[in-house]
C-alpha cells in the first residue's frame, strides 16, 4: 500500500506540468475590430461558454499622476529603473488617467464603449501590472508611432514586441494566458517620447481551457522515471505470481 500511494504521488506531478506564458498581440483597425479580435482569440483558447469580464476601465479613476494605482485587475506602478518623459509627458516617472479633452498627446484615446477615460503611460519607459490572474486581456492605442519600440514581458521571462513604426492612433488586443498567475506584466520602452494609452483591462471566465502548455524537458524526464518504476513493479508481481 505504501508502495502504491508513492507511486500515485510521483505520477500526479507528471500530469501537472509548467509552460511559459502565451502573449496574443493583434492589431486592429478600430474599437469594433478589436471587440471581434477578442472574440476570435476566445474561441481560439478557450471552450464554448468563455466570457469576457472587464475588470478595469479607469472611468471612476482620477488623473493623477500617479506611481501606483490599485485596480479590480491588479496594481500598476512606476518600475525601478524606469525614466521619465521628454516629449508632451510630465517630465516625471509617473503615469495618468486622461480623457480626450486633457490629454496632451495625440492618438490615445478610450476604447470602453460609451466610456471617456484610459490609463496614459506619459512617455514612461518602464510600467508593471502585478496580478494575480491567470488570464488577462486589454486594449492598447498609439504603439510605436514616432520611433520607439516597446516590449511586453510576464513574470516567468515571456517576451513579444510590438510592431515598430506604426500610424499615429494604431490600436491593438492583447491576450496573456498562463497555466498559473502571470505575476506581472511589463511594459519596456526604448522612448522617453513615443507612449500609449492602455484601456478595458479583463479576464476570462470560462468551464475550461482548450489549450495546455507543452510540458517542459524535465517533466518528460519524470514522466521517463515513473514509467520505468511502473514497469519494475509490474515485473516483480508477474514473479511473485509466477512462483
Amino acid at each position: 500500500m505504501k508502495l502504491t500511494i508513492q507511486l500515485t504521488a510521483l505520477l500526479a506531478i507528471v500530469i501537472l506540468p509548467a509552460g511559459a506564458d502565451i502573449i496574443t498581440i493583434i492589431p486592429a483597425s478600430s474599437v469594433a475590430t478589436g471587440i471581434a479580435d477578442r472574440n476570435t482569440w476566445l474561441a481560439a483558447n478557450f471552450s464554448s461558454g468563455a466570457t469576457a469580464q472587464t475588470l478595469t476601465s479607469f472611468e471612476d479613476d482620477t488623473k493623477g499622476p500617479w506611481t501606483c494605482l490599485s485596480t479590480a485587475v491588479g496594481t500598476f506602478s512606476v518600475l525601478a529603473g524606469g525614466q521619465g518623459s521628454t516629449g508632451s509627458g510630465t517630465g516625471k516617472n509617473e503615469f495618468t488617467v486622461l480623457n480626450s479633452s486633457d490629454t496632451p498627446f495625440q492618438g490615445r484615446y478610450n476604447t470602453t464603449p460609451g466610456g471617456t477615460h484610459w490609463l496614459d503611460s506619459n512617455d514612461i519607459t518602464k510600467l508593471q501590472l502585478t496580478t494575480s490572474l491567470d488570464t488577462i486581456y486589454f486594449f492598447i492605442s498609439d504603439v510605436d508611432d514616432t520611433g520607439g519600440t516597446l516590449t511586453l514581458q510576464t513574470a516567468d521571462g515571456t517576451s513579444a514586441t510590438f510592431p515598430t513604426n506604426t500610424a499615429n492612433g494604431s490600436l491593438f488586443f492583447v491576450g496573456i494566458t498562463s497555466a498559473d498567475p502571470i505575476g506581472s506584466v511589463q511594459w519596456l520602452d526604448s522612448s522617453r517620447a513615443d507612449g500609449y494609452g492602455l484601456d478595458d483591462f479583463g479576464t476570462v471566465t470560462y468551464p475550461r481551457r482548450l489549450t495546455s502548455p507543452v510540458p517542459e524537458p524535465a517533466s518528460w524526464v519524470i514522466a521517463g522515471v515513473a514509467l520505468f518504476l511502473v514497469s519494475v513493479i509490474v515485473q516483480r508481481r508477474e514473479r511473485k505470481a509466477r512462483r
